[in-house]
């Protein structure tokens, strides 16, 4: 594999050591490590607090307006301070946020990687704060890269001032972790991305203003129109909303998964005949037991006439690194093949669509599996030992990835609770700083 470097320094030297590029913006290291440049951690602006999230140095709540929210302004002279750039150098980066801040005795429960280099950009990014990932962990890899969480929040300890009800400024932040969430407070602008950052839409301020300068009461009346109509956005809208773009993803997925199979079709066609030709000369042997065979029986199965080169690519390299995980999602128990130095790529190749073949079979025993399997068998019978590896396979990885994304959906939360920093303060807690207060 040929080596490549990215993000040069200042000198021209590579900062970080990568060899394979997945993108512009993500690589991977030798270990197999995940690094994602230049992403946008924070912002300045302002962000939205429930009452009661958030409490004043001295220990009083910082009240909420009349709809019980708080804006809290951060300006780019407290989120750009030296000291708060330099705080969030190696810190943790977290699945979630924790419980509590990360730090020696947790820090082997939470960390799936670091943050590094960050710093503010520039021209169109000189409002976010700048950083790169290096994440380690197997969990916070996928996370990112199958299950497209790539939403960040930052968590850190800072001081609140209360301007008015409903109003507050942040100062000295220090940061402690950063969290990869489904949404954070600061939105989608602050993400993993895998592209360079298009041109940004102009703010509602930086429009309303140049309206103002050019006498446009026509741009003006426009402006003010589509703040109210983003601010009125009810909570029947907002879930109606959230639902689609979730069932838009659902089938996404479904969609992607179906223009392969029909991409294979002709392939599947002539293994078909190849197959139908082979039974028709067959000896009329049975496999024994329940579809966990030996290397040797697996490959008995798979013959080299049913297993060509093309099908051999299928079940080797990044195609087949994901084969045991979606086994264990489609038939949880499933007998995973074992490889030493010695098995050659068409048996490793034989042996993880064998795998693919009992999974399928153990899936297909239950009622709600079954249902998920049909529609990627093209109206063939569900005898998977006979059915040509291409349609396996296909069917695999297609009931693999519909059970995933419902099983998402079960464990997903009507509403997320989204932070930038540790953890909700509570009564206790504000007593106790009170306590720490009064005895100084």
């Amino acid at each position: 594999m040929s080596l490549r470097t990215t993000d040069l320094d200042s000198t021209g030297a590579s900062r970080y050591y990568t060899t394979a590029k997945l993108g512009p913006k993500r690589s991977l290291t030798p270990e197999g490590y995940l690094l994602c440049l230049d992403v946008p951690v924070a912002r300045t602006g302002e962000m939205l607090y429930a009452e009661g999230e958030i409490a004043s140095e001295d220990g009083q709540i910082i009240a909420g307006g009349p709809d019980k929210l708080i804006r809290v302004t951060r300006g780019p002279e407290e989120l750009f301070r030296p000291e708060t750039l330099a705080s969030g150098q190696g810190k943790s980066v977290t699945v979630t946020h924790p419980d509590d801040f990360v730090g020696p005795d947790n820090v082997k429960q939470f960390e799936g990687g670091v943050m590094l280099n960050t710093r503010r950009g520039t021209g169109i990014e000189d409002d976010l704060m700048l950083a790169d990932l290096l994440v380690k962990d197997r969990a916070a890899i996928a996370a990112i890269q199958e299950e497209e969480i790539e939403e960040v929040s930052l968590g850190y300890e800072a001081d609140y001032e209360q301007d008015a009800p409903g109003r507050a400024r942040q100062r000295n932040i220090l940061i402690n972790h950063v969290a990869l969430v489904e949404r954070g407070r600061c939105g989608p602008r602050c993400a993993i991305g895998d592209q360079d950052m298009p041109a940004l839409k102009k703010s509602w301020k930086d429009r309303m203003m140049a309206a103002f300068k050019t006498g446009d009461e026509k741009e003006v009346e426009k402006v003010a129109s589509e703040v109210k109509d983003e601010e009125e956005e009810s909570a029947e809208e907002r879930e109606k909303r959230e639902r689609s773009e979730k069932d838009k993803k659902t089938e996404d997925t479904l969609q992607k998964v179906l223009d392969k199979l029909n991409a294979m079709d002709e392939d599947m066609k002539e293994l078909k005949q190849k197959v139908e030709s082979k039974d028709g000369d067959g000896d009329g042997e049975e496999e024994d037991g329940d579809g966990d065979a030996t290397t040797d029986a697996i490959l008995s199965a798979e013959t080299a006439h049913k297993l060509d080169d093309a099908g051999v690519k299928l079940y080797t390299g990044d195609a087949a690194k994901h084969i045991p995980q979606l086994a264990e999602i489609l038939a949880p128990g499933t007998k995973l093949p074992t490889f030493d130095g010695k098995t050659t790529d068409a048996q490793r190749a034989a042996a993880l669509c064998q795998c693919q073949r009992n999974a399928l079979a153990k899936a297909y025993a239950t009622d709600a599996s079954r249902e998920l399997i049909k529609p990627f068998l093209g109206g063939q019978k569900a005898d998977f030992k006979k059915l040509p590896y291409a349609i396996v396979n296909a069917a695999f990885h297609g009931a693999a990835s519909l059970m995933r994304a419902q099983n998402n959906d079960r464990n997903r939360q009507a509403s997320v609770t989204t932070r930038d920093f540790g953890k909700r303060i509570t009564p206790a807690d504000i007593n106790a700083r009170n306590r720490e207060y009064y005895k100084r």
